[in-house]
């Protein structure tokens, strides 16, 4: 899992936050380049409907930013789409689901022996240890390109690091391995796949994506701090899963099952502060901070911190080192204050993103 970007919004410089009656929903704003800029989504309760002064309120913040494109993940019930599109945005998938070129199902296998051929390192294609790889054959007429991943659940990878690699990109030039990572961003999306995640090295051949960079951080000799945060307890329980129901997105009843499966397994560990949550992961001499959320009307009041300092502290003499993962500039920020450092880096293509365009942007 993924640790949230709740646990960095106590620095709100580019965050709206609208909250009224019915509830609150904040966005979270990294620029990509000129005019475009993704924004990442919290919203409370879930299945939270705006009324029609909070979307125009929500309509006239997202204006003053002046971005002529937002990418975003919309929550299952469609609330940005709904909200925004009768306030006169124009709103559609980022990655449409369908395919520009002609693409058939092939392995590593059905590869020609041709010197001519190259991986996305300008390598010989080695297919050595990659029967576990699904792949496309894209026709480009006098010629063929091919794009392979690993199928892990809602995630496609593509990573071509390590010992077991991931998937390849194979073509004769730079240009037709562009091509072929497009045919497979496309294909993975009409598959319902939520996530395309590549290596660094794929980052030329996938930025028309506008790929997001995903950090893996390490924090050696964890020690504790102290801290507020209460474990998991029937006391606590029915708020714990109203923030579970907000964060997974998913009905109370999943969220209450879910609590009962991480409160079961004594290699996990849920902690519970008024707003937020942390949840721990032992993995041998290893612990992760494995989810961190902080609900949207009590973000920029110092919970974040406070989670952070309560997982460090779980982990503090159980494991040699802990770790954990995010895309979110701002809580990476968070994360190293506390002393972790980054490992290694990838980068995420988020296949069900909405694309938000302003109504003067048309």
């Amino acid at each position: 899992m993924g640790v949230d970007s709740g646990a960095a919004q106590d620095n709100r410089e580019d965050v709206i936050i609208v909250k009224s009656d019915e509830g609150a929903l904040s966005l979270e704003f990294i620029e990509l380049r000129d005019g475009v800029a993704r924004a990442f989504p919290r919203w409370s309760p879930r299945g939270l409907r705006l009324s029609e002064s909070s979307g125009r309120r929500l309509s006239a913040e997202l204006s003053s930013k002046s971005y002529s494109r937002i990418l975003v993940q919309d929550n299952k019930k469609g609330l940005l789409r709904r909200t925004l599109s009768s306030e006169g945005w124009e709103v559609g998938r980022a990655i449409e689901p369908r395919l520009s070129h002609s693409c058939s199902a092939v392995t590593t296998y059905d590869i020609p022996v041709d010197e001519t051929l190259q991986d996305a390192n300008g390598q010989k294609p080695d297919i050595s240890n990659t029967s576990h790889m699904n792949g496309v054959s894209l026709d480009l007429g006098d010629r063929k390109a091919w794009a392979f991943f690993t199928d892990d659940g809602e995630t496609a990878r593509i990573v071509s690091e390590g010992e077991r690699k991931q998937g390849m990109l194979v073509a004769s030039s730079h240009e037709d391995l562009t091509m072929a990572a497009d045919c497979l961003v496309h294909y993975l999306a009409t598959m319902k796949k939520s996530w395309a995640v590549f290596s660094t090295d794929m980052g030329r051949f996938i930025r028309k994506f506008d790929p997001m960079t995903m950090w893996r951080l390490v924090l050696d000799q964890p020690t504790g701090h102290q801290h507020r945060g209460q474990p998991a307890s029937s006391a606590n329980r029915s708020a714990l899963v109203k923030l579970f129901s907000e964060y997974y997105d998913e009905p109370t009843m999943h969220s209450l099952f879910r609590l009962r499966r991480f409160r079961i397994d004594k290699n996990y560990a849920v902690y519970y502060i008024d707003g937020g949550f942390v949840i721990t992961r032992l993995d041998g001499d290893t612990g992760l901070i494995y989810d961190i959320y902080v609900t949207p009307s009590r973000q920029g009041e110092g919970i974040g911190d406070e989670l952070m300092r309560c997982g460090i502290t779980d982990l503090a003499g159980k494991v040699s080192s802990c770790y954990l993962h995010t895309s979110y500039p701002r809580a990476k920020r968070l994360y190293e204050k506390f002393g972790f450092k980054t490992v290694y880096s990838q980068l995420g293509v988020r296949l069900d993103e909405i694309s938000l365009k302003p109504p003067s942007a048309r």
